[in-house]
């Protein structure tokens, strides 16, 4: 298994995607705004059920909001949201919660 990283540590090597290992969806995913080398103020969570639960895909995050220094993390090497396998995940995403309100 690929050793856990922090934020900071991500920005450092230069790593702009991450993720959790523990998050359900493979596909969820955090892109760090890095700026000349240094972390920007916003995170954007990728995630296919976004569409739905937030109307958006990706969603913007504050970095204050999240502790840049926990090792939690990993480098996120899946596919890009333009990709068919992302597209096609917030698809079926979107599909199962139209039938299940139908």
């Amino acid at each position: 298994m690929n050793e856990l990283i922090s934020i900071s540590e991500a920005v450092d090597q230069g790593i702009q995607r991450i993720r959790m290992p523990r998050w359900a969806n493979k596909l969820d995913h955090l892109k760090l705004h890095i700026i000349g080398g240094r972390l920007g103020p916003w995170v954007y969570l990728f995630a296919p059920f976004n569409k739905e639960c937030n109307g958006r895909d990706p969603v913007p995050i504050p970095i204050w909001e999240l502790d840049s220094e926990v090792k939690a993390y990993l480098s996120y090497e899946g596919p890009l949201p333009d990709s068919k396998e992302y597209k096609g995940a917030v698809a079926d995403t979107l599909m199962a919660v139209w039938r299940h309100k139908a």
